[in-house]
């Protein structure tokens, strides 16, 4: 069995946890995290050991690889030492802060010939899969213009603190929901950004990350991407892809696709509950060298998407 210790047991956890559980050749070998009675919840649970310290997982259990769960501003010193230590690791996205930390993950991983893989689930839903397929027929034709709006009450009491601290975060509503844009834009094309503007910022309170952006993009296949993300409250979340020969609307699991000049089709209920199980697959078969129907984004994938969200901060 591969053996794989979860670092960090905050909301996405559960959603691993269940995944592990579901796919035949992994299991669980530790869980950590600094608050002890939520590491004891999920230790009793799966019947493993629990660490408060994951400095101390290494030299106490099995231990093929490791998912990070943390704040992002600590993801580059636990990929490393993991790294350090012989161990494959899957970082929740975004990759890091900046591409300096990237660039220190990704040297780690060379160095010690263990592999580094960042987790963009959105890839692995039903719905983007769906889509990736109409797009890979090429009855569209070729892909002009993506168009992403995304408001959510971003500020939410129940959002970890560390969210809204940009030290921690890297940043806010951009560093959180770009790393999916970017990732979904790129993994339905293949494209990748060359040149990014945008306007953010917070109208809302006094935090120090952004509440609300508009991002701008070109793409090295021509296309390019208009990205709306507002944090204040307001819910809607709708992309559309327009194409030289028809068109493409996703919201949520719900799919419409307009061919050419005829009508639209509606595929709905595009959700069968197991993204995060095609994705620990392919995060296995990566670490084994095998291919995967979707492949997991490498490193130097990741890196590029939070070099986009840079310029975007710096635009």
């Amino acid at each position: 069995m591969f053996k794989i210790a979860i670092i960090g047991m905050g909301s996405i956890a559960t959603a691993h946890t269940n995944a592990i559980a579901a796919h035949p050749e992994l299991e669980v070998s530790a869980v950590c995290d600094i608050n002890e009675e939520r590491a004891k919840s999920f230790a009793e649970k799966l019947g493993v050991p629990y660490f408060l310290d994951y400095k101390d997982i290494p030299s106490s259990v099995e231990c093929d690889a490791v998912i990070l769960n943390l704040p992002h501003g600590l993801h580059k010193d636990a990929a490393i030492f993991f790294l350090d230590n012989g161990i494959h690791v899957l970082v929740e996205k975004p990759m890091a802060n900046t591409v300096e930390e990237c660039d220190a993950m990704i040297a780690a991983a060379q160095k010690n010939g263990k592999k580094l893989a960042i987790a963009h689930p959105q890839r692995f839903s039903r719905a983007n899969m769906f889509v990736k397929e109409i797009i890979d027929s090429g009855k569209l034709g070729r892909i002009c213009m993506y168009n992403e709006q995304r408001s959510i009450n971003y500020f939410d009491p129940k959002r970890p603190a560390w969210f809204t601290n940009k030290k921690m975060a890297g940043g806010g509503i951009v560093m959180n929901y770009g790393a999916h844009a970017f990732d979904r834009i790129c993994s339905f094309t293949g494209a990748r950004p060359t040149e990014v503007f945008a306007g953010c910022d917070n109208f809302l309170n006094d935090k120090d990350v952004e509440g609300h952006a508009q991002i701008l993009a070109k793409f090295d296949n021509g296309m390019t991407a208009s990205v709306t993300f507002s944090g204040y409250n307001t819910v809607l979340y709708e992309n559309v892809l327009y194409f030289s020969n028809g068109a493409i609307i996703i919201r949520g699991i719900n799919v419409d696709v307009k061919v050419g000049d005829g009508k639209w089709e509606t595929t709905e209920g595009l959700h069968d509950g197991k993204d995060f199980v095609r994705e620990l697959d392919a995060f296995y078969k990566y670490v084994k060298g095998e291919p995967s129907e979707i492949e997991i984004p490498d490193p130097e994938f990741s890196r590029s998407v939070i070099e986009a969200i840079q310029k975007a901060y710096n635009a």
